[in-house]
């Protein structure tokens, strides 16, 4: 199933992707235009579009979703700081959005709205078909939300849904992700050690995981009764509540009571969610509350307010800042007069510059420069240095009566309009091309952003199908590699046919010893060894507990300490091998390749099998009788199994001589050395019939530990330099 969730990242959106992708859902998000950062793993493909754009028909063309997840009222790209502008990007990125779904016959629609449709107090819980009571702007447009998710359900009969969330609480990722009343209390604790708390408001919480686990239950139903439901706990509790189980981990925390008024709650009843769709909370108020506010303490850098306290102040610098870029050109235009008026002063009377009109030229300058406003301010400068310079020789009636004044300055103002109507024109021109060569290049852009997109996901499927096609040819090819290997060496090679099938060059194969430990057996590359030799995987809680149920452990959580994938060999329903991939690229995490694995595990054990029945028929002729020992051609074919095995760089091993000063029976070596050495160690005879060792996975140095263990007991070992002959 494709989901294409339109929101931001943030701590609901996380628990939103990661519960899709863990159901092998493929989703797809589209950020918005704030968001500059990488794709998180488990999303399939992100879109970094604004929720206006004329790209997002192009995007659900190419995505085809099933389901679109609106996720509206907890959306943080809305700040609704600036409430009026807010409320129409949202609703018209809505109505952008709903459009295109449309066009796109886009299965289901899904809008999420919240109890913030509701400001007046019920008495009781409010049923989903209760008037709502929004007063301010973010309430009113969410709740206009879902009158357009209405409309277009009655109008176009697109399936639009409706899922309203009671107060959901979680632990928020930064300050601007508190936006719910139990993180708007941590916050204020964190922020001033004192808790204000009305004891009389009472309101209904949910905790982010059960909202996720409801709405992955409403998607699955393929249909609903209504569309409308409310998704809530329906357990009330007050802010005096929450301070106390605050309190209860953190005892410095003040609480200053401020109860006023009467008992109210607000509180959305889900009792027709709960009903139809089996759903029930699974996380409390005790447990959850006291660990939120842990974590968000320990993060307490994330949550300080760091509003400046003189707003007032930076509010008037700003405002003192707008003003002065405003007056710029004016002042600009004042300065430049001062040397204009000067210089027509000194050119009066020259023979040389008497007919030239300095302000006239000045005029023209900052007509073409600036536009109108500022030719006209030029002029009317111009014509009071004029009536200024004229006063110089002549007296204010003469200068009033002359028809010459008024026909210069008739000049300069037309000019002056002209000019600056002109470039004020042709400004506009200009910035309009700019604009729509802007916007056709973001086009283009987004284009290119959908036809990458596009190409990656056409890629990862055309090599699908490729595997899928080549799917026979690789088994054949697997049986009869498994079918040419020496009985002993099958799980050596095992690992380089798992790397070259599943095309990764880290793959190592460990034998279970017991309960608790596992041994290396053979690996492909230093990395695939990364665990060591001997490996407590009991520990590894979330890898045997799949492997325990024959399943193939894919680390989701990218956890450095696990593999990538791992599965098991089983014999009588037991894990015996277990088989560790390393370097797998993440888009090779799959459910195919776990599909793979698991085969390869299949082919595997049935070769091993049959190796191992054949050796036990033929145990008379390897073992001397009723001993360990191996007989010296048996051991010499070991020997050489592991050399090669090495000179492939699969494994490593080392063989020891062993010998007593006291005469033994070969049972009696037996008993000794079995009891001392590990299981997956061998025993046996050398070609001159001489009781040595092999070590698996060993080099000289690790069978240090060996030499001195065996000088303790009265026997000499040493290094055989040449082994195989």
């Amino acid at each position: 199933m494709k989901v294409f969730i339109a929101g931001s990242y943030n701590a609901f959106t996380n628990e939103l992707i990661k519960k899709f992708h863990k159901e092998n859902d493929k989703v797809y998000v589209l950020t918005g235009e704030q968001y500059h950062g990488n794709k998180p793993h488990n999303v399939f493909e992100q879109y970094t579009f604004p929720y206006t754009g004329d790209s997002i028909i192009e995007v659900l063309d190419s995505v085809q979703p099933d389901i679109i997840l609106f996720t509206g009222a907890y959306d943080t790209n809305f700040k609704w700081q600036n409430m009026r502008s807010e409320s129409m990007h949202y609703m018209s990125g809505l109505i952008n959005i709903l459009m295109s779904a449309n066009v796109q016959h886009t299965k289901q629609f899904i809008y999420l709205s919240s109890s913030e449709v509701f400001s007046d107090p019920q008495e009781e819980f409010i049923k989903a078909d209760t008037p709502t009571s929004a007063m301010d702007y973010k309430g009113i447009a969410i709740t206009q939300g879902e009158e357009l998710c209405r409309h277009f359900r009655a109008t176009t009969g697109l399936n639009v849904s409706v899922l309203r969330i009671d107060h959901m609480y979680k632990e928020p990722l930064d300050i601007e992700d508190c936006t719910d009343p139990l993180s708007h209390v941590c916050k204020e604790a964190l922020n001033t050690g004192t808790v204000t708390v009305n004891d009389n408001i009472h309101f209904s919480m949910i905790h982010v995981s059960d909202v996720v686990f409801g709405i992955y239950q409403f998607v699955q139903e393929k249909k609903h009764k209504k569309d409308l439901y409310h998704i809530s706990s329906q357990k009330l509790l007050s802010d005096f509540d929450i301070a106390k189980l605050i309190h209860s981990v953190d005892d410095s925390i003040i609480i200053e009571d401020n109860t006023t008024g009467t008992p109210v709650s607000l509180a959305l009843d889900n009792s027709e969610f709960c009903e139809e769709y089996h759903f029930s909370v699974f996380n409390s108020y005790e447990k959850t509350i006291p660990a939120i506010y842990k974590k968000m303490r320990k993060r307490r850098k994330d949550f300080l307010d760091q509003t400046n306290k003189n707003t007032s102040k930076n509010r008037i610098i700003q405002r003192i800042k707008t003003l002065f870029a405003a007056m710029l050109p004016f002042i600009e235009n004042l300065v430049i007069f001062i040397p204009v008026f000067m210089i027509n002063n000194r050119a009066v009377g020259s023979g040389y510059f008497d007919k030239l009109d300095f302000f006239l030229l000045y005029v023209l300058l900052f007509a073409g420069i600036y536009g109108t406003k500022q030719a006209v301010f030029s002029a009317a400068l111009s014509v009071i240095g004029y009536c200024f310079r004229q006063l110089y020789f002549r007296t204010g009636i003469e200068l009033l009566i002359d028809y010459n004044t008024y026909l210069w300055i008739a000049q300069l103002f037309i000019v002056a309009m002209a000019v600056g109507r002109l470039r004020d024109s042709t400004k506009n021109i200009t910035y309009e091309k700019e604009e729509e060569i802007a916007f056709l290049s973001s086009q283009l852009q987004d284009l290119v952003h959908i036809n990458d997109s596009n190409n990656r996901i056409k890629n990862i499927y055309q090599n699908r199908i490729i595997d899928y096609d080549d799917s026979l040819v690789k088994i054949y090819s697997i049986t009869s590699q498994l079918d040419s290997v020496e009985e002993g060496a099958i799980l050596f090679y095992a690992a380089d046919i798992i790397s070259r099938i599943l095309k990764t060059p880290d793959v190592a194969i460990y034998q279970v010893a017991n309960a608790d430990y596992c041994r290396l057996f053979s690996a492909t590359s230093d990395q695939a060894k990364v665990l060591g030799k001997s490996v407590k995987y009991s520990e590894m809680t979330d890898m045997t507990d799949m492997l325990n149920n024959k399943q193939v452990y894919i680390n989701k959580t990218m956890n450095e300490d696990y593999p990538l994938m791992a599965s098991a060999i089983y014999r009588n329903d037991k894990p015996l091998e277990i088989i560790m991939i390393w370097g797998l690229s993440f888009e090779k995490m799959t459910q195919y390749q776990a599909n793979l694995l698991t085969v390869l595990g299949f082919m595997i054990y049935n070769s091993v099998d049959r190796a191992e029945r054949y050796l036990d028929a033929l145990a008379n002729t390897r073992f001397i009788k009723d001993t360990r020992l191996l007989t010296a051609d048996a051991f010499m074919e070991l020997c050489h199994i592991y050399q090669d095995a090495m000179d492939k760089h699969l494994t490593e091993y080392t063989v020891l001589q062993v010998a007593s000063q006291k005469e033994m029976s070969y049972t009696e070596w037996s008993t000794l050395l079995s009891s001392k050495l590990r299981f997956s160690d061998y025993i046996g005879l050398d070609n001159q019939n001489r009781i040595c060792i092999l070590l698996t996975n060993s080099n000289t140095g690790d069978a240090q530990f060996i030499i001195t263990r065996m000088q303790e007991l009265g026997l000499s070992c040493v290094p055989k330099k040449e082994v195989v002959s």
